[in-house]
């Protein structure tokens, strides 16, 4: 049986299932999933990490400043 088909067929078993654990179970995955993902996607580029490591840095050495986040989008 190849993957995809794999994948369809839990999908199925997901969709038909009445059990809370397991969903909670597949929902704590998928979320420690996406935040990989995400993780991976801002890593991706070598510009991406150096300001991050640069904003780290800056942390590090408290020259960050607290601002709202209300602020952010004026």
């Amino acid at each position: 049986m190849d993957t995809q088909t794999e994948k369809l067929e839990l999908m199925q078993l997901l969709l038909n299932t009445d059990s809370a654990e397991v969903l909670h179970k597949v929902k704590v995955l998928l979320k420690k999933y996406a935040s990989k993902s995400e993780t991976a996607h801002l890593l991706s580029t070598k510009a991406n990490r150096d300001h991050i490591l640069e904003g780290i840095e800056q942390l590090n050495k408290r020259e960050g400043k607290a601002i709202k986040t209300s602020d952010l989008w004026k």
